[in-house]
């Protein structure tokens, strides 16, 4: 027997179900028929990468069952993992330099200044009496001029120091001004800003699940380019404990149909039957969204979806399984 399971999974991909209507028999107990596929409730989610690269790890196997947010496959980021990694070590950086600007000077700068102070108040005490005792020989020509003058320029430098390092001691204990305070806070919020895209482009280079649920199908193994740029499907999910299925009728079968109206479910060739009821329909028509398995069918017709709750046991959770839906009278 030739597989259709290359059939099921494009058919899968493409979209949910398939319906072909057909006009039931004399004396059937349906207004109508039509193919559905089985689908799980939240409908199975293909999920794509945020990031192109090479999948350099696959952390899920088929049929494996997953919670929300788990993480499936990781992408080997390269080049971009180095930028994140520099965007956040600045970050730290302009962070600490704006909390060291509004924390102020420390104990141990002031105490350090006023070090220098006393140090430099001592200089000029020095160089205050050297020119003094070069004042009162000047006149005697025990002491020339030119020594006289380099006594001064030493006192007068000594004083200019000790103005300078009581300045800066001011400076520093009343803190940084608004303007760099302004300045600093502004670089913080921009750090912050900054480890926040970085974090976000470390998040893209792995793929999370968005739903608790099973893994159906895996499209991309380790090696293979993320091809998240054409948006091309890695894996895909979907939440398999409670399965509906997918119908589609036909323009002349579309108006038949209501919701709460029972139904019968099964496959082709096989003798079970499953009991459901229509739980919801499309507001409008709209074109198929997958072909079914007859090659005679037209793929441009108008349907309109109907989904379908199943009673107590459902059909195996095959997602994708070509079943024939009967609509009650």
């Amino acid at each position: 027997m030739r597989s259709i399971a290359p059939v099921l999974t494009l058919l899968t991909l493409t979209g949910c179900g398939v319906a072909q209507s057909s006009a039931p028999k004399p004396n059937s107990p349906y207004v109508a028929t039509a193919v559905g596929r089985i689908d799980s409730e939240g409908e199975s989610r293909q999920l794509v990468a945020a990031a192109d690269g090479v999948i350099d790890s696959l952390l899920v196997e088929r049929g494996q069952t997953i919670a929300a947010g788990e993480k499936l496959l990781g992408i080997d980021c390269g080049p971009r993992l180095a930028e994140i990694n520099a965007r956040a070590a600045l970050g730290q950086k302009a962070t600490a330099a704006a909390i060291t600007i509004r924390s102020g000077p420390r104990a141990q700068e002031l105490q350090a200044a006023d070090a220098e102070i006393n140090a430099a108040e001592s200089t000029l005490r020095e160089q205050q009496q050297r020119l003094s005792m070069a004042e009162a020989l000047v006149d005697s020509d025990f002491i020339s001029k030119r020594d006289l003058a380099a006594r001064t320029n030493g006192r007068d430098s000594a004083r200019a120091q000790l103005d300078a390092l009581h300045q800066r001691r001011s400076l520093l204990a009343e803190g940084a001004r608004g303007s760099e305070i302004a300045e600093a806070n502004a670089a913080a919020r921009a750090a912050v800003a900054e480890t926040s895209v970085a974090s976000a482009l470390a998040a893209q280079c792995t793929l999370k699940s968005p739903i608790a649920g099973q893994v159906l199908q895996i499209l991309r193994r380790e090696g293979e380019f993320s091809g998240a740029s054409q948006g091309t499907p890695l894996i895909i999910v979907g939440d398999v404990s409670r399965v509906i299925v997918r119908a589609e009728l036909s323009e002349r079968d579309a108006a038949n149909v209501r919701i709460g109206q029972r139904v019968t479910v099964w496959v082709d060739g096989k003798p079970e039957k499953w009991k459901g009821r229509v739980t919801q329909m499309a507001s409008v028509m709209g074109r198929r969204s997958a072909r079914s398995l007859d090659p005679t069918d037209r793929f441009d017709r108008d349907v309109r979806e109907v989904f379908i709750a199943f009673d107590n046991i459902p059909p195996p959770a095959l997602i994708g399984l070509r079943v024939t839906v009967g609509f009650a009278k």
